[in-house]
């Protein structure tokens, strides 16, 4: 289970403050014509936008439908999302290799199809219902809005965390979400869970612990707790502190959102 996949980490990097337009005919671009990266990402141009630059540190809002390998039905489609939009920022790494190389090559208001083999993708694994060595076809991928990038909040409290202490992230992550720092940052939750898996990947499981345990206490959604909980469990797992874990997770089988989850963990830690 440590290596459950979650989502994948933040690219920890100075972001750029640029937000210009950006005329599309300067990028040479020619309808129609498949582009190939070194990468073996394929993109076509339907249409050439002009606005803002996809920057690390940007919002992304798009629309998409997409396709598996050579199937002709629709695999998933922001119409099935609310507000018919897909939103992501640019540079967390919440998205695979392949659809995080394809924005930043984009600007506001362009429009492709995008070819992302499975090694950009998911991989022999596959994931969330993508079987494995699947290609992913974005037809279309639509570009609807680009605003100016902030500051990843997360970025900053895994330094904090793993150079100075837990406590002082906290503290920096207090300041921002309660002033007006917070116009600056992007602090949205499921970034928190990066950070969380970033710090476990890197195995900094006591300044883990106390992130997982502050947020846990601090959310006012029941599922988000429990994945914060969770955090903390691998936390634990980590340093060694077994009977701590199981006592966390034996009332999380019987009352939990997750209980199948927590059951699995529960027999996991016990047979280790």
């Amino acid at each position: 289970m440590k290596n459950l996949t979650f989502l994948l980490f933040i690219i920890l990097t100075t972001l750029s403050c640029s937000n210009n337009k950006i005329e599309s005919d300067n990028r040479n671009i020619k309808l129609n014509d498949t582009i190939t990266t070194f990468s073996g990402l394929k993109y076509v141009f339907l249409k050439k936008g002009v606005g803002p630059k996809v920057e690390i540190g940007t919002k992304v809002k798009a629309y998409y439908d997409l396709y598996i390998n050579d199937a002709d039905t629709i695999f998933e489609s922001t119409s099935e999302n609310k507000d018919s939009i897909f939103e992501f920022i640019h540079g967390s790494n919440a998205v695979i290799e392949g659809f995080s190389e394809l924005n930043s090559y984009l600007i506001e208001g362009d429009e492709v199809i995008a070819i992302i083999p499975d090694s950009l993708a998911y991989g022999e694994e596959g994931s969330g219902g993508v079987p494995a060595n699947a290609t992913l076809i974005y037809k279309p991928y639509i570009i609807k809005y680009v605003p100016a990038p902030k500051e990843i909040l997360s970025d900053t409290l895994y330094i904090i965390a793993s150079t100075k202490s837990a406590k002082e992230a906290i503290n920096f992550y207090e300041k921002v979400v309660n002033t007006d720092l917070k116009n600056s940052y992007h602090t949205d939750d499921y970034l928190m869970f990066l950070l969380m898996d970033k710090m476990n990947e890197d195995s900094l499981y006591s300044e883990m612990e106390y992130l997982a345990d502050y947020f846990s206490k601090t959310t006012d959604d029941p599922s988000l707790n429990e994945y914060f909980i969770y955090f903390k469990i691998l936390a634990l797992e980590g340093q060694g502190k077994i009977k701590e874990a199981i006592t966390i997770i034996e009332p999380l089988v019987e009352t939990g959102h997750y209980k199948d989850l927590w059951r699995e963990n529960l027999s996991r830690i016990k047979n280790d």
